[in-house]
């Protein structure tokens, strides 16, 4: 297909009533550009794959086209058919990215609406979350030989002077601007935060495009509604998603393929923070988990490093229990509990016991030795007490050592179960030791520095 669209574009009308023969027109141009991504730019290409695209119809009111957390892609007909085959790839790898890196769950309490010097008023979080991932499209575009073939909508937010800053830091730094207009005079109407009297990047012209509303799956109708055990296995599938988007990527275009923002997010998904083995030897030392190797699973990093590397066979019991805090304050800290728990696995050379607990035992799950099965038993979202759990390990009579992931905010018991070898209590900056120091020992991992 050319890069000139079959049809004359149009302005986008979100009331107009789309045929059947031009929906099918547009659906062949999204399953090819779907097609040439997988070509170009395998990453964006598998990560495509996730989406669920259909033509907005009048009551979407869609002016270009709008993503939900669950994949579902809706595009306005006029606008898609106006766009160039490169720019139509460029709109589909801006697209997947809002879910991919989990907008949703990282827009927290960040919901102001701005103005912009037209009169326009948008999302602040969008803006942002657009400026901090558009150049990266470009750069990976640029990194592959497929510049002419992938290119921003036009509209698109761009603005290279803000390239490796994060959506939170965008975010901070427009609003800051925004509040100072405001109180100069330049106010955006009641309930607003100010105005942009210019806006970085342009003219933001695709517009709000992050809509839970427009979720088509069960999991993303019951997600839109605050269902927040539905929320949480829909990051979990797009982390997958990510992972393996990024191993395809290396192996088809080499490693060190991905621009550095894409390549930091993966590597906080699968790399520990820390040295596990420094950590635990203590107390596993030599009486730990016995291990050979077999060439029967190849080692996750074999493709990463070019060669058929043995994977490790293990014997004996668990001596590592993780014990994940998964109620609703430990949201948006799944990447880097993922990124330690491979940490234990890989540095130790163990299979592991992993469970979730918020009020209760929402999985118990042995053998684990790659992060990546750990995903699909990730479940919780209520409240806080870990007493279920310890106290089917007391039944038990659970020998090993508990690496217990939380904020703090938790139930434990009074006195550490009787059979249990150690608990470290692993929090961040500002968490608390939910023993209130009557056992256990505590592991705080700073935001610069990890320190014990």
């Amino acid at each position: 297909m050319s890069n000139t669209p079959n049809l004359p574009a149009k302005q986008p009308d979100p009331s107009r009533e789309i045929s059947d023969e031009e929906s099918r027109l547009l659906m062949r141009r999204i399953s090819s550009a779907r097609t040439k991504l997988l070509a170009m730019a395998p990453f964006f290409g598998h990560l495509a794959l996730n989406l669920k695209p259909r033509i907005a119809q009048p009551y979407d009111r869609v002016d270009t086209a709008g993503v939900a957390p669950d994949g579902s892609l809706i595009l306005n007909y006029d606008f898609c058919m106006g766009l160039t085959d490169p720019q139509l790839c460029g709109l589909l790898c801006h697209e997947v990215l809002h879910p991919a890196l989990f907008c949703w769950a990282r827009q927290g309490s960040r919901q102001a609406i701005v103005s912009g010097p037209s009169g326009q008023r948008f999302s602040l979080w969008n803006l942002a979350h657009d400026l901090s991932f558009n150049p990266e499209i470009l750069e990976l575009a640029s990194r592959v030989d497929a510049k002419k073939d992938i290119e921003l909508p036009p509209g698109g937010a761009l603005d290279l002077s803000l390239k490796g800053m994060s959506a939170e830091e965008i975010y901070d730094k427009l609003l800051n601007q925004a509040l100072q207009n405001r109180d100069k005079g330049k106010g955006a109407g009641e309930g607003g935060f100010g105005i942009l009297t210019e806006i970085p990047g342009g003219e933001h012209g695709i517009g709000d495009d992050l809509r839970d509303d427009l979720s088509s799956t069960e999991q993303g109708k019951k997600a839109a509604q605050g269902d927040k055990a539905a929320q949480t296995q829909m990051e979990n599938e797009w982390k997958v998603s990510v992972v393996a988007a990024a191993q395809v990527h290396e192996k088809e275009k080499n490693r060190g393929n991905l621009p550095a923002g894409l390549q930091k997010i993966v590597d906080e998904l699968v790399d520990p923070r820390i040295d596990w083995k420094d950590v635990l030897s203590r107390w596993i030392g030599e009486n730990g988990r016995k291990e050979d190797y077999t060439y029967r699973r190849p080692a996750r990093r074999s493709e990463s490093v070019g060669c058929y590397m043995p994977s490790r066979m293990h014997f004996g019991c668990p001596d590592v229990c993780v014990l994940w805090d998964t109620s609703g304050s430990m949201n948006g800290r799944e990447k880097e509990i993922l990124g330690d728990v491979q940490g234990i696995c890989e540095d130790l050379g163990l299979t592991i016991r992993v469970m979730c607990c918020d009020t209760e035992v929402h999985s118990d799950v042995d053998g684990i030795e790659d992060a990546l099965d750990v995903i699909p038993h990730i479940k919780g979202g209520g409240g806080s007490d870990f007493g279920p759990a310890f106290k089917r390990m007391e039944d038990e009579c659970y020998e090993g050592v508990v690496v217990a992931f939380t904020d703090g905010y938790i139930g434990v018991p009074n006195v550490k179960p009787p059979h249990l070898k150690a608990c470290l209590w692993v929090l961040a900056g500002g968490d608390v030791d939910p023993s209130g120091g009557r056992w256990g020992e505590v592991l705080k991992i700073n935001d610069e520095a990890d320190s014990r």
